[in-house]
């Protein structure tokens, strides 16, 4: 037990005088002296050029300071300064401080180009930055840029040649490097700066027509049980109603894409060219369409017109799209509708067979059904969306 408390009473005499010991620096320990900026790194003679520097000391403070030139010698005892007085050529630009003890640091240096007036040399890139450098897709970047030097002056990609200076807003899908060059006889400059473009997510939606929804008016009767768009055999009109659920799409979506698929639905003799052009309008008609089809009315502009000049027996292998189908797709989400219904129609909404009506060369004198079977080919809609962040 004594033993013990000798050794205890040993192990704190040890700590108490760790305690009391401070670690001694030296007043002979030098200074470091820091390069904090330069303004540019080329300049043209009688140009100004800035000089930032400061010095962390072992002990004391820093009291002096002393910058000087390769070629022009001393320059300034101040921490920052500026200059217009550098001559022509290359200069190493030295940087030293002093403690109050008069110990001065090690010289520490940087580099300077001074370019002779109206001599011929190679331009050079001042500056040249993007704000904000860090994007979100969509947004958008501002290229700001400075040469000098005489000759030619581009940034690539997709820009091209460019006044020596100015600034170009730019609005890249993915990260991407700009690169400027200064072109003349004497050679080129060329400097690069990125754009970091952070992708959004992006979502989609596939939803197939509702078929308790979907319907065909044949004069003034409304049929549920097929959705064809054409002429019967009695050479009746037959317009074709689809209706899809959006409720899904959240309601802040932005929509950036739709796509009506068509593909699989099927031709039935020639509708095309005989009855124009096949139209597909924004037509919100409710669950349930009127029984009098006569009372539904057309908006003046289709969101998509499907044209051919010769007759076709396949539908194609692409999907019908255009920015007006993005816009009513929209327009029901901001509304908080959850349907978009779309109405399909031929170009000639009344056909005859008088063999004298003006515009015979597109009429048929058979008594042949022309249309398109949409129901048959499952009709569905693709759409492509993105959440605010």
């Amino acid at each position: 037990m004594r033993k013990a408390t000798i050794l205890m009473l040993m192990l704190v005499t040890v700590m108490l005088f760790a305690g009391c010991v401070r670690q001694v620096v030296s007043t002979q320990t030098p200074p470091l002296a820091y390069i904090d900026s330069v303004s540019t790194s080329q300049i043209y003679t009688g140009e100004t050029i800035k000089f930032s520097g400061h010095g962390v000391p072992a002990v004391g403070q820093i009291v002096a300071y002393n910058w000087r030139s390769s070629v022009n010698g001393d320059l300034s005892q101040m921490a920052t300064f500026d200059t217009n007085t550098l001559t022509a050529g290359p200069h190493t630009i030295w940087f030293k401080v002093q403690d109050n003890y008069g110990n001065w640091s090690k010289e520490i240096s940087t580099n300077v180009n001074v370019l002779a007036q109206g001599g011929p040399t190679v331009m050079a890139i001042k500056a040249f930055g993007a704000s904000p450098p860090d994007i979100k897709e969509g947004e958008r970047s501002t290229l700001s840029w400075e040469v000098s030097g005489s000759g030619n002056v581009r940034i690539d990609p997709g820009i091209g040649d460019v006044a020596q200076s100015g600034s170009r807003s730019v609005q890249p899908l993915q990260t991407t490097t700009y690169t400027i060059y200064g072109t003349n006889d004497q050679g080129i400059a060329k400097a690069t700066v990125q754009v970091v473009v952070s992708p959004i997510a992006n979502y989609s939606l596939i939803t197939f027509s509702i078929a308790a929804e979907d319907g065909t008016i044949k004069g003034n009767e409304v049929s549920y049980d097929q959705v064809v768009v054409g002429q019967n055999e009695l050479q009746q009109p037959m317009q074709a109603f689809l209706s899809f659920d959006l409720s899904s799409i959240p309601v802040n979506a932005v929509i950036k894409t739709v796509q009506l698929d068509l593909t699989k639905a099927k031709i039935v003799n020639y509708p095309m060219p005989g009855l124009g052009s096949l139209y597909i309008y924004n037509q919100q008609y409710g669950a349930r369409i009127d029984a009098y089809g006569n009372q539904i009315y057309l908006q003046n502009t289709p969101l998509f017109t499907w044209s051919y000049n010769y007759a076709v027996t396949q539908m194609p292998e692409t999907y019908f799209t255009s920015p007006d189908m993005v816009d009513a797709v929209q327009k029901q989400i901001d509304t908080r509708s959850s349907r978009l219904q779309l109405k399909l129609q031929f170009e000639k909404t009344h056909y005859y067979v008088v063999p004298n009506y003006s515009d015979n060369k597109y009429q048929w004198s058979s008594r042949d059904a022309n249309y398109i079977d949409i129901g048959s080919g499952n009709p569905r809609l693709i759409i492509y969306y993105t959440l605010p962040q």
